[in-house]
């Protein structure tokens, strides 16, 4: 009898650990392709597994492979679990409500399977927006873009209309399985085409600003802040896969661009793509109301919680004004990005508190606008016309990249340093974390 009740319970705690594991997986799988970093995942994993009473369980994220061992104490037995999350795309809307639920199971683990019926329901919830809406908040990032460069009303219709038209192709495209380069082939040439258009109906407007409209719309949804967030908390190779995931982006974006304007020439279209624009405090009205609408397009297409929009619209305006003062007094592309960066991270770590939404919400939909895009698709287009100085435009884009992320981070960082546990997550990770809850008091708690 006593062989048999030892047995049972040996097979209850093994069956046990596998469904808490299961259940880790599955959360850190969803904050994972909705766009939380490496690092996020993480450490979801492992308060998860220590809330429900594993201890010593290993977790680890490899560009596209998630991992998470636990060794039973008394055994030494090993179990493994790994996933593979092979499609990511930015839902921020899926990405709060199940940072939501990671909190409530850590500060009250509830049941095993009541937890993975509410993660269920938090995956099969219907859309925020439907799927016109979402398209149309990408065109309205084109629109914002285009009155951000200095285009008029044709440019702005035509960037409205391009922009539409280009996520309406990828998105199908997407669905049969197209690799990512060659749908921004597709993407980067309908811009031209556009731009074609705008040069017949109205002579006066310059079509150029419509091609870098829709590439700064393309760019937006690039994971390059993700990159450097990885690559800058010690996950380098996810980091890097990530940076090349960029450039192969954008490599797919010159090439439809340079194609396009090429097959014009042929008719006698030259188009030239001139991205020297020089925002200044001129038309600051313009430029905060082009930032606005930039931030309020992606926010209704990666489907940020309704209860944030006000935050990211204002922290939108504030970036631009950070901007813009930097750039005003001389401190240049970089140093100007970064110190808007940091005044966004900072108020984003506090007003996150007051809407419930992770910080990385916030600052990545607040830090649109200033997006390196156009510095980097200019030096790809100088490289490929053989001018060498498509290099330097090259490291200044990455320059901003980094500087935008590593802002954004370094202010985390300090508000969880002064009101936070930045001490002791310094022991287990190595930057602050931005998708998950974060207790901000010096008093015990179960948060991470």
């Amino acid at each position: 009898m006593s062989d048999a009740t030892v047995s049972i319970g040996v097979f209850d705690n093994a069956g046990y650990t596998r469904a808490v594991l299961d259940l880790t997986m599955r959360l850190a799988e969803v904050i994972f392709a909705a766009g939380a970093g490496a690092e996020d995942a993480t450490a979801a994993m492992e308060a998860i597994t220590r809330a429900y009473g594993l201890k010593g369980t290993e977790a680890n994220v490899t560009h596209t492979i998630i991992a998470l061992t636990h060794e039973d104490p008394g055994t030494h037995e090993s179990i493994t679990r790994s996933r593979n999350v092979k499609y990511r795309s930015l839902n921020y809307g899926k990405l709060t409500a199940t940072s939501e639920l990671i909190a409530e199971l850590i500060e009250n683990p509830i049941d095993v399977a009541d937890a993975r019926k509410a993660l269920a329901t938090i995956v099969s919830a219907r859309p925020q927006v439907t799927a016109l809406w979402r398209r149309l908040g990408w065109s309205l990032v084109g629109a914002g873009a285009a009155v951000l460069i200095g285009g008029g009303l044709t440019v702005l219709v035509a960037a409205f209309i391009a922009t539409f038209f280009i996520d309406l192709i990828t998105t199908a495209l997407d669905r049969r399985q197209v690799p990512v380069f060659y749908q921004n082939v597709v993407g980067g040439a309908i811009g031209p085409m556009t731009a074609a258009v705008v040069a017949l109906v109205d002579p006066s407007a310059n079509p150029s600003l419509v091609v870098i409209a829709t590439i700064i719309m393309l760019l937006a949804g690039v994971t390059t802040f993700g990159a450097v967030h990885d690559t800058l908390s010690g996950f380098y190779l996810t980091g890097t896969a990530r940076m090349m995931e960029a450039l192969l982006i954008t490599g797919g974006l010159v090439t439809g661009v340079a194609g396009a304007s090429l097959l014009l020439a042929r008719f006698g279209l030259v188009l030239r793509v001139n991205g020297n624009v020089a925002l200044t405090f001129a038309d600051v009205a313009a430029l905060l109301a082009a930032s606005v609408v930039i931030v309020v397009g992606f926010a209704l297409a990666v489907q940020v919680p309704w209860r944030a929009y006000w935050v990211v619209c204002l922290l939108g305006a504030l970036a631009e004004i950070l901007y813009l003062g930097g750039t005003s007094a001389g401190f240049g592309l970089v140093w100007s990005s970064a110190a808007a960066a940091v005044g966004v991270g900072l108020a984003a770590a506090l007003t996150s508190r007051v809407v419930r939404t992770p910080p990385l919400v916030i600052v990545v939909t607040a830090l649109v606008p200033l997006v390196p895009g156009l510095t980097l698709f200019s030096g790809l287009l100088q490289l490929s016309d053989g001018n060498i100085d498509g290099v330097l435009s090259m490291l200044t884009a990455g320059a901003v990249a980094v500087a935008l992320a590593a802002g954004a981070i370094l202010a985390q960082y300090l508000v969880q340093f002064v009101w936070g546990p930045a001490r002791r997550l310094q022991r287990r990770f190595v930057g602050p974390l931005m998708a998950l809850p974060v207790r901000l008091s010096r008093s015990p708690g179960k948060r991470i």
